[in-house]
């Protein structure tokens, strides 16, 4: 057996009339993929249903009342809050509601389930767009389109004005409850805010109860109580000295003014006896020392008003201490003169003595008896003021006893009221903030409640759609006719990459490298030539033929379903 040899040639580059015979030669595998595609493309656009959209706007007005007056209770950016109301719109719920009243997808609900056809219409059909500022309006103002597209354009209108109707009331409930709930939530924080700042001055106020003035904002008004005491005890301290020096001058005089009295009894007792001369030199000596007494009286009193306003060493208080001192002995001498006087008459052989009561009572006497009752009234008035004074003394003293241990434990309640006084200058704020924003609510919501907050509103109402928007035919068949043109190069190129054989002169030259001298061309029977161009133009007339009839009815179907 003999072995075949195999050479690997390469192929010879192609000129621009190699690419001319090529397409001569395939011409039929060209048109025909591209005969095809047009048809094929035809009968799917013409197919393929119409698809209207309806659109419409809404435009976000501006709140009537400035936010500067009423805090809106709405937290949410507008294109969030609109998002947000969009779900709430494009709930199964709601989406259901709207195909069973329209009666959409007729078609699809036949064959495929209610979750398909509601994810078909919320993903593909129905679309919200962005909320975009309107020119020559505030930031807060925008608009939105929103649109719906379906086979039928009548009731893609009716659902775009149904979708336009649902978001402008489903955002009028939103802000509506946003507002309430809002309130509602503020009134249970301020109740509850209210309970504890209750709570916490009740037991402020039994605190202040039980450490009544050892509270530390009572610690100054301790201390000036304490000293203002202290001052009134040194006050009456003086008072007390004061009365008693008084008291003892006073006695001083009672007992002058009883010893002038006896003395005047005795006088005339002894004049009654006889003894007038006696009694005559007896009553001067006596004038002279109650004279004396009253100049030492008075020198002491002076003595003690200079010494409560001034030291000892105070030149006006010696120079009155001395004329005390020398009235003094004046009046130690003249008190041993009248003793000496008594004892030379005690010497002498005694008078018959005459009774006191029998001693008439002169004029003089009477007035020495009235002095002496209002002195000892007098004496009895200072002791009895020198006593309350010594009373109020102790009373004073027990006060000062109180102030100075409210001193010494107001440290132990200092920690305890500083924590109670915190907690309610917190309460209290809290009480106060949470008041003002529930009075903030209660105004938005009256303001939501007459409609003057942010609201939606209708800018351009659904449109009737005239042209359909999908599907786009002439671009589909354009599309079809060029998938199949280059459907059809392909083939082309694959047979021609196949073909290994010799087409023309060109390639006998290339792969041979022989001289061509001449060339026979290809002698085939006419009969059979003119056969194979009958089938040929049969096949081709055949294809177009069925192809126009195919487009054809794919455009009566779409004329006749046409709405």
């Amino acid at each position: 057996m003999q072995t075949q040899e195999t050479f690997n040639v390469g192929r010879r580059p192609m000129d621009l009339e190699d690419y001319v015979d090529v397409l001569r030669r395939h011409k039929s595998w060209i048109l025909g993929p591209l005969f095809a595609g047009v048809v094929i493309a035809t009968v799917v656009a013409c197919l393929w249903p119409d698809t209207y959209v309806s659109a419409a706007v809404v435009r976000v007005t501006p709140p009537q009342v400035p936010e500067r007056y009423v805090q809106s209770a709405l937290n949410q950016m507008l294109n969030e809050r609109i998002n947000s109301i969009a779900q709430q719109v494009l709930s199964r719920s709601t989406l259901i509601n709207i195909i069973q009243t329209f009666d959409l997808y007729e078609r699809d609900r036949r064959r495929l389930p209610m979750e398909d056809v509601v994810d078909r219409m919320r993903t593909k059909d129905i679309s919200i767009g962005m909320v975009s500022s309107l020119q020559g309006q505030s930031a807060r103002a925008g608009a939105f389109p929103v649109s719906f597209k379906y086979e039928d354009r009548y009731k893609a209108q009716k659902v775009t004005q149904e979708i336009v109707s649902r978001l402008i009331s489903e955002n009028t409930r939103v802000q509506l409850g946003v507002t309430q709930n809002t309130t509602e939530f503020l009134t249970e924080e301020v109740q509850k805010a209210k309970t504890r700042l209750d709570q916490i001055e009740q037991s402020l106020t039994n605190f202040r109860i039980k450490n009544a003035g050892r509270l530390p904002d009572e610690r100054g008004m301790n201390f000036s109580a304490l000293q203002g005491t202290e001052t009134r005890i040194a006050t009456i301290n003086s008072a007390i000295q004061r009365i008693n020096q008084e008291k003892l001058m006073l006695e001083a005089q009672l007992r002058l003014q009883r010893e002038q009295f006896n003395q005047a009894v005795a006088a005339g007792a002894a004049a009654a006896a006889g003894g007038g001369r006696e009694a005559v030199k007896s009553r001067v000596a006596n004038e002279r020392l109650v004279a004396l007494e009253r100049e030492i009286l008075g020198a002491e009193q002076v003595l003690g008003r200079l010494r409560e306003q001034y030291k000892e060493t105070y030149p006006d208080v010696q120079r009155v201490k001395t004329n005390l001192e020398a009235l003094q002995r004046q009046r130690e001498q003249l008190i041993k003169k009248e003793e000496e006087a008594h004892a030379a008459e005690v010497a002498k052989p005694a008078p018959a003595k005459v009774a006191p009561s029998s001693v008439p009572m002169t004029r003089e006497m009477q007035a020495m008896q009235i002095s002496l009752k209002q002195m000892e009234t007098l004496v009895q008035a200072k002791t009895n003021e020198a006593q309350d004074y010594a009373a109020e003394i102790v009373r004073l003293n027990g006060q000062v006893r109180e102030f100075q241990n409210r001193i010494g434990s107001t440290p132990m309640a200092d920690q305890e009221f500083s924590a109670l006084s915190r907690d309610y200058e917190s309460a209290k704020l809290e009480y106060q903030q949470l008041l003002a924003k529930q009075s903030d609510a209660k105004r938005g919501q009256e303001v939501e409640r007459r409609n003057q907050g942010e609201t939606l509103e209708l800018l351009d109402t659904a449109s009737l759609p005239i042209e359909p928007t999908e599907p786009k035919r002439p671009l589909i068949i354009g599309a079809g006719a060029a998938l199949g043109l280059l459907i059809g190069l392909l083939l082309v190129g694959a047979r021609e990459m196949k073909d290994t054989t010799l087409k023309n002169l060109k390639d006998v030259q290339a792969y041979t490298q022989l001289t061509v001298l001449g060339s026979i061309p290809l002698l085939e029977e006419d009969l059979v030539v003119k056969r194979r161009k009958r089938l040929t133009l049969l096949a081709w007339s055949t294809a177009i033929l069925v192809g126009i009839l195919v487009m054809a009815g794919s455009f009566y179907y779409y004329i006749a379903t046409k709405p």
